[in-house]
């Protein structure tokens, strides 16, 4: 009996689809209530009555895990909000490339699952429920098995800074310094623009290879260094030896999404996990008084951001990855051509291998 025609719309897709863009709109929804939240944590002066938003401190760099203090003392209140509109302007950016959220979703329905991932915006936010439901998991096995992790503790307002903070920092210090540099070097002999737009999005630097060709794999192996360099530098206050796997698993997929997709998708990711994993449960304490523990749920906003991080729309994003990913592996094993289920995959240079 033939199979599906392409373009058909199966009822199996469509309902795998109708549910996640029901999960996807709750999502957006929290996201768009996260810089509020945020901007409210911060300013509210609520927050702690040590550490405010006219406090100053001094930033920081990574070069890979080594720290660099700049010579500067900045205000908390002006690193937030600098922080911030980096990360509303990626977002809006992520949104305007190629293929838009709706186009890629309408283009789903009718051309396979893969076409959500020729949107850097869906990318962007479907790698922060799969991030995060895959991080929660592993924790719970670490947990499970005895091994000790470590928690972040101390001032509420030092934490919410921290986990705006981190995220470009480390980025910028474990992906770009580690793994952008050897593609910058690799693309010397192109024209600069070539060779700079490397730095931005790795894959630059190989476009039109081979997957086994040499600049392949010296990009791919910088890539696991950074992800190794990454786990390793969690080690240690507050982080115990448990928060390795954790932090090695995030680092290798924060790896894959800076090469493929770019840096600002792979910053994106990795903020969705940190500050929009937590930040509803400092606006608990700035507006009601709730304790900033980022593992209470006592808070109605974060037990709502929670249920739709782990069982909801986490677990949708981790299905979908992980079809997608093995679909993809069976079509590149048996040597057939592709699916519609991963055409959006090539076009969109997704999960290839």
């Amino acid at each position: 009996m033939a199979g599906p025609q392409p373009g058909t719309v199966r009822p199996d897709r469509t309902v795998m689809l109708s549910v996640f863009v029901v999960f996807l709109g709750l999502t957006l929804v929290l996201l768009a209530l996260s810089f509020p939240a945020g901007v409210y944590s911060v300013f509210s002066g609520r927050l702690s009555r040590n550490f405010t938003y006219s406090s100053n401190v001094q930033p920081f760099l990574f070069i890979g895990p080594a720290v660099v203090r700049l010579p500067i003392q900045v205000s908390v209140g002006a690193m937030f909000a600098f922080l911030t509109t980096i990360y509303a302007a990626f977002l809006v950016y992520s949104m305007w490339q190629r293929e838009r959220p709706m186009g890629a979703i309408r283009s789903a329905f009718r051309g396979g699952t893969g076409e959500l991932m020729s949107s850097p915006f869906l990318v962007a936010v479907i790698s922060i429920g799969f991030l995060t439901f895959s991080l929660i998991s592993i924790d719970g096995i670490v947990s499970y098995a005895g091994a000790p992790i470590g928690a972040l503790s101390g001032d509420p307002m030092r934490l919410l800074v921290s986990l705006t903070y981190s995220p470009l920092v480390e980025e910028i210090g474990f992906r770009v310094l580690l793994i952008g540099v050897v593609a910058f070097i690799l693309s010397v002999t192109r024209p600069w623009r070539k060779a700079l737009s490397a730095l931005w999005k790795p894959s630059n630097a190989i476009e039109g290879l081979s997957v086994g060709s040499g600049p392949s794999v010296i990009i791919w192996a910088a890539t696991v260094f950074s992800a190794a360099t990454f786990g390793v530098s969690h080690i240690g206050n507050p982080w115990d030896i448990g928060k390795l796997p954790d932090a090695l698993f995030g680092g290798l997929v924060l790896g894959y999404l800076y090469v493929r997709y770019g840096f600002h998708v792979a910053v994106l990711a990795h903020w969705g996990d940190d500050f929009f994993g937590s930040v509803f449960s400092f606006f608990g304490q700035a507006a009601y008084g709730v304790p900033a523990n980022s593992a209470t749920q006592a808070y109605i906003l974060q037990s709502i951001s929670l249920l739709n991080s782990i069982l909801l729309f986490g677990l949708v994003s981790f299905l979908l990855v992980t079809y997608l990913a093995v679909s993809k592996f069976v079509t590149w094993r048996s040597g057939a051509p592709a699916g519609d289920f991963d055409k959006g995959l090539q076009e969109g240079g997704g999960i290839q291998p």
